[in-house]
């Protein structure tokens, strides 16, 4: 008998859960989900999940497609997958936690397992509404004119690694139309804005602290930024036919030359980042005095923190 095993947080069940365990399923003839704790889920995204782990446990066993749905051990995570001791462990398209060195902490274990990672369900299409019900909009689908170049959705990054599994842009409706009026400004006068980063799921902002714990440049999660509210935006100038203007520096350069107050760039770049920081201003935007590709809302206090992955 061939043993698969599944685990997760498993937080209000939708069709992208039930698709999971459907494939999971298919590759052998016993599926076990390991469910995680209510500690774990607070631990590791930051808030607690909208249900506690005995109602999400029930709700899976109520589904039928696992053969045995069990709790996840409170300190070590290994224990329960061990017990299971499945010939395949089924990764989620998006799941990171606890998944880095899984294959080598299975191994100090003397297990080894096949580990496979499964493909999102309508990513494009899914995502989106999940993003709607939490009040986030895709400002390309708004403004197409806008140009996206995604730097965390590829390894052009400080991280040197790709952390978003789509290169799309999202923010809160309000900041979202702020954007779109600087943008229809500036194509006025031939210029478009270039998109960078918008909204940024929690666990990202995690993995950016932990490289550059720098307050400056990079918020602590443990308060969030900006970006994880969906209430500011990373974006540079282009002209009209997208092609990159002179600019103070490339993007998540982390020194005195990216600051507002530097005055060794060129006129050029002086000019074109001037021209940048006017029509988001005229928007409503705030800049922030470090960087200066960054500008968020004013009232961006007023929305929660969100872990969606992108």
């Amino acid at each position: 008998m061939k043993k698969v095993l599944a685990a997760g947080t498993f937080d209000l069940l939708h069709p992208g859960h039930i698709w999971f365990l459907q494939q999971a399923k298919k590759l052998g003839d016993h599926l076990t989900v390991i469910v995680a704790r209510d500690a774990t889920v607070k631990k590791v995204k930051g808030f607690a999940p909208h249900q506690m782990e005995h109602q999400r446990t029930q709700a899976l066993t109520n589904l039928g497609i696992a053969d045995a749905v069990v709790l996840g051990g409170k300190s070590n995570k290994l224990l329960a997958v061990k017990k299971a001791q499945p010939d395949i462990i089924c990764l989620g398209y998006d799941q990171r936690a606890f998944t880095g060195n899984l294959r080598n902490e299975l191994a100090s274990l003397g297990f080894f397992p096949e580990i496979v990672r499964m493909k999102a369900y309508r990513p494009d299409t899914y995502k989106s509404s999940f993003m709607r019900a939490a009040g986030l909009v895709d400002v390309h689908t708004l403004d197409p004119s806008l140009v996206l170049d995604i730097k965390y959705a590829t390894r052009a990054n400080f991280v040197r690694k790709k952390m978003y599994h789509s290169p799309r842009a999202f923010l809160r409706h309000e900041v979202a139309v702020r954007l779109i009026q600087a943008n229809t400004s500036l194509k006025r006068h031939g210029f478009r804005i270039k998109l960078w980063d918008c909204y940024r799921p929690l666990n990202v902002q995690k993995i950016l602290w932990s490289r550059k714990p720098d307050p400056q440049y990079v918020a602590n999660p443990q308060k969030g930024s900006m970006h994880n509210r969906g209430a500011a935006i990373d974006c540079t100038l282009v002209d009209l036919n997208g092609k990159d203007l002179s600019m103070p520096t490339p993007f998540d350069t982390f020194s005195k030359r990216s600051h507002r107050d530097f005055h060794k760039h060129t006129q050029t770049q002086k000019k074109n980042v001037l021209i940048l920081e006017q029509a988001m201003k005229r928007a409503g935007f705030v800049p922030f005095p470090t960087e200066w590709w960054h500008f968020h809302d004013p009232n961006w206090k007023k929305y929660p923190l969100l872990d969606l992955p992108l």
